[in-house]
């Protein structure tokens, strides 16, 4: 007897359930932020390969700020970013998804508010990718990150990324700082929203809830099939799947379909007290220091342009051309994880010669 793979089954069951206007709609061209970038400048310190010169170079920045420093982390990241070393895949980095396959277009927010064919697309291939995204663990750099905010170095950290990481290696450190000093600045894959009612929900629960709801999508899980995954979360499936049997959960308060992931997709605002509360994190620190991001949306960038304009001075940890380096005081093109960890190394020798 010959075993059918559970996703040629969706394939073939799709010629019976197709959806015509769905293959349209998704050849729309839809363009993530291209990466403007700019040149360090030739009076700053730009370092490349000097791993010593490179932490020292940091190790002396929160040493002269500590307690006063700001830290953006990106989700753009390069070899050795921030969350690339948890398995997570990202947009713009060498191997990124944006860079392999050009013509990838993520979701856009209108879509997903106005389609209930998009919504069942995106459920259905974010049902796929979750359990591969919540296995992600913290890896060096989050883990550097958080014994640095727990020895007063930074005093907060605001993240482009959706992962939870951070706050998952502030946990595992007992870290018991304000809950505040973490911003995700585009939200998390962690909690689920109802656009009607705004009601919110833990994503485990909900992913139950569309196991429970979705057998023959759940076959496909427990079947070993693992497709690729992207950095937002849901996975690459052929483009002859019919989604027109995928089941959303309904909001539990108001019966609403209309669900997303907490998180900000693209052409959807960043919520006014979100961005309010990361440019008075600017404003109260004395530096910022930017780690494994491109800074290419408008959103991060901003957020280094602010401290620009108000003297305070930027470093950068990146390994490739960030949207601001002209606007830094001196930059690193190396990969996070090594300096971090030197860093660490560095900061722990200067404690103990002062005890």
């Amino acid at each position: 007897m010959v075993r059918v793979s559970p996703i040629i089954h969706l394939q073939r069951c799709s010629a019976v359930q197709s959806i015509p206007a769905a293959s349209k709609v998704w050849s729309a061209t839809i363009k993530i932020p291209e990466l403007k970038t700019t040149e360090v400048s030739s009076t700053i310190p730009d370092i490349q390969d000097n791993l010593d010169d490179a932490a020292r170079l940091v190790t002396d920045f929160l040493t002269v700020h500590k307690g006063r420093t700001l830290v953006l982390t990106g989700a753009e990241q390069f070899i050795s970013g921030i969350s690339t070393d948890s398995g997570i895949p990202d947009y713009r980095g060498n191997e990124g998804t944006y860079v392999k396959n050009p013509k990838h277009r993520p979701i856009l927010f209108q879509e997903l508010v106005s389609s209930d064919i998009f919504r069942k697309r995106y459920w259905a291939r974010g049902f796929m990718g979750w359990g591969e995204m919540s296995k992600a663990r913290p890896n060096p750099s989050h883990d550097v990150l958080a014994w640095l905010m727990q020895e007063n170095y930074i005093v907060d950290l605001i993240t482009q990324n959706v992962d939870y990481l951070h706050r998952r290696a502030a946990t595992t450190l007992d870290h018991q700082g304000d809950s505040d000093q973490i911003i995700e600045l585009h939200g998390t894959l962690f909690r689920v929203e109802c656009l009607d009612c705004q009601s919110t929900y833990g994503r485990e629960d909900y992913q139950r809830r569309l196991f429970s709801r979705n057998p023959s999508w759940a076959k496909i899980l427990t079947s070993g099939v693992k497709p690729k995954i992207n950095p937002d979360g849901d996975v690459e499936l052929p483009d002859d799947i019919s989604y027109a049997d995928f089941d959303i959960p309904p909001c539990i308060r108001c019966s609403s379909r209309r669900m997303k992931p907490q998180v900000v997709f693209f052409g959807e605002n960043i919520k006014q007290h979100v961005t309010s509360a990361a440019e008075n994190k600017v404003k109260q620190a004395d530096a910022v220091l930017v780690i494994g991001s491109s800074l290419a949306t408008y959103s991060s960038y901003r957020l280094v342009r602010l401290a620009n304009e108000l003297k305070k001075p930027v470093g950068i940890i990146c390994k490739g051309s960030t949207r601001a380096d002209a606007l830094a005081s001196w930059k690193i093109g190396m990969g996070c994880t090594p300096v971090l960890q030197r860093v660490q190394q560095q900061l722990s020798e200067q404690q103990k010669h002062y005890e």
